[in-house]
């Protein structure tokens, strides 16, 4: 069984597509990996082992070091963004802007690194360059000014604000991919208990800049009329308790019991759109969560009295909420008071894309509480119950048992992936299983290999260069309508995509693509749909 060492985790953070430096107590910078050693222009022996305030004098008396500072002391972890921190380190794209003094502009995540019954600390700096966003948030605020000022360039200015989201989640998702998939490939390793410990906090930093992406996204899209709610059945019972089970294992850790009920008078099966219900629920029962340290969360689904709405109630013994505060808590941006962010995180968009939500349902959400004596929130939809007994819906590919690689059936695959890091994590995720892995940087190249070689499903990304997903899709689907293909025996091509408007999914369906799975991709999901496609 092959084994990732400490090498190789070390390889990782090398090569990460970040910037990342690791400091000691005494501020000593220990390990620097090679994104950081590019854009500061520096050689590693300059930085191993040197003070950070000897390397980077200009540090002194600002909020970078008073941040690590504050790291290594008290483990406070920290978020400097471009506006509150310009320019923390001198790192530069090129020569020629580092000799203008063009610094690049950049996103701090300062964490403390800290293992139980160990008296060491360590400060781990992640720095992101997010110089392409603040040009293209100025651009957009541009546009959107010219479109308030000339009614005419109101189509532009919308259509600016689309091409933004698409290309900062393909900005941010794409690298979000590769350290949320190697985080996972990791897990399954055997690792020292120092490595655990390490690996968590990469896999809880991960995951908590992909719920802050998501909420984002879903507050730009709900504002910009981009998102659309769905009416279709589902099984009521089996959604509450899908999404209870995603908090049990936090519930245990802090000792707290979580529980639902569902009236007897509610269908078994009922119209509506089930993910987005399931994403209110998951904002509700996690601010519950946060905010009690102990006793109970309990979810309470019923009709109401002229049986015409779905209440959800989700009861919480929280801290509680000053009445005072009741009325701002789902404005956007917006916690208790600045010391809840610091003690239980977030972006304070939760409440906001929740009331959102429900008001696009046709619905209102509502708020008791009492400090120190918890919380409850209340939120009502229109009620569409299913009381005919139609057909079992039919068996989703997640349902899927995916077997073992033994008995996995062999195939070829041709993957058309231009990031090194995203076919690294491919590669990774399919290594124990008989798959003959075929790699194209862009569609061009795609688009050769499948018109010379005989594969059994294509893995397509969706934003490449000199010719993108969409393009390579139409052109193979073109050349099999041209050799007469049926419909049945068209090669399936998964659509891997960082873009996950609805919008773009619906116009990669449209030239052909088979399916669709959304960055960053699990690996279960993956195999699970090559599975789909290859064996059934």
């Amino acid at each position: 069984m092959n084994v990732l060492t400490k090498k190789h985790l070390s390889t990782v953070i090398k090569k990460s597509g970040i910037g990342i430096l690791i400091l000691d107590e005494s501020l000593k910078i220990i390990l620097c990996n090679q994104w950081f050693l590019k854009h500061s222009h520096l050689l590693e022996s300059n930085l191993q082992n040197n003070f950070i305030t000897d390397v980077f004098p200009e540090l002194s008396g600002t909020r970078t070091l008073k941040s690590i500072e504050q790291c290594l002391e008290f483990s406070q972890y920290s978020i400097l963004t471009h506006t509150l921190n310009p320019f923390p380190f001198p790192l530069f794209e090129n020569e020629q802007q580092m000799l203008k003094n063009e610094r690049i502009y950049q996103y701090l995540h300062i964490i403390p690194i800290s293992i139980d019954d160990e008296p060491n600390r360590f400060c781990m700096i992640q720095i992101s360059d997010v110089s392409q966003q603040v040009t293209r948030e100025k651009l957009l605020r541009e546009q959107m000014i010219i479109a308030k000022e000339r009614e005419s360039e109101a189509k532009k200015a919308s259509q600016a604000k689309t091409d933004f989201l698409a290309s900062m989640s393909h900005e941010i998702r794409t690298p979000l991919n590769a350290i949320l998939g190697m985080a996972d490939t990791l897990h399954e390793t055997e690792l020292s208990k120092e490595q655990s410990e390490y690996l968590t906090i990469l896999r809880n930093s991960g995951k908590a800049l992909y719920n802050i992406i998501n909420d984002i996204l879903d507050l730009s899209r709900i504002e910009s009329g981009k998102l659309e709610i769905e009416n279709i059945e589902f099984f009521i019972h089996d959604l509450l308790k899908e999404t209870i089970s995603l908090f049990l294992i936090k519930a245990k850790s802090k000792g707290i019991q979580i529980s639902y009920s569902i009236s007897d008078d509610i269908s078994k099966m009922v119209k509506g759109d089930s993910t987005r219900i399931q994403q209110i629920l998951i904002n509700l029962i996690g601010n519950a969560m946060k905010f009690t340290e102990k006793g109970s969360i309990f979810v309470n689904v019923l009709l109401s009295e002229n049986k015409t709405n779905l209440v959800f109630k989700v009861v919480d013994s929280g801290i509680g909420i000053p009445s005072d505060k009741l009325e701002s808590i789902f404005e956007s941006f917006t916690q208790v008071d600045s010391s809840t962010t610091r003690k239980y995180g977030g972006t304070g968009l939760g409440l906001s894309i929740t009331q959102k939500l429900i008001m696009m349902m046709n619905g209102k959400i509502s708020v008791q509480s009492e400090v120190g004596k918890g919380s409850t929130f209340i939120f009502e939809i229109p009620y569409e119950g299913i009381t005919e007994k139609g057909s079992p819906l039919h068996q989703d590919w997640l349902d899927l048992e995916l077997p073992s690689p033994e008995q996995f059936p062999p195939c070829k695959i041709l993957l058309a992936e231009d990031s090194e890091e995203n076919v690294f994590i491919i590669k990774t995720f399919l290594r124990k299983y008989p798959i003959e892995l075929e790699v194209a940087q862009n569609g061009i190249e795609a688009l050769s290999k499948f018109q010379s070689t005989n594969f059994d499903l294509i893995l397509m990304d969706m934003q490449m260069p000199e010719m993108d997903g969409m393009e390579a899709t139409k052109q193979i689907r073109f050349i099999e309508q041209t050799k007469g293909t049926d419909h049945r025996n068209e090669i399936p091509i998964i659509a891997i995509s960082a873009n996950v408007q609805k919008e773009e999914i619906r116009k990669s369906f449209l030239v052909g693509i088979t399916s669709y799975l959304a960055k960053p991709v699990r690996k279960i999901e993956i195999l699970k749909l090559i599975y789909f496609y290859i064996a059934m």
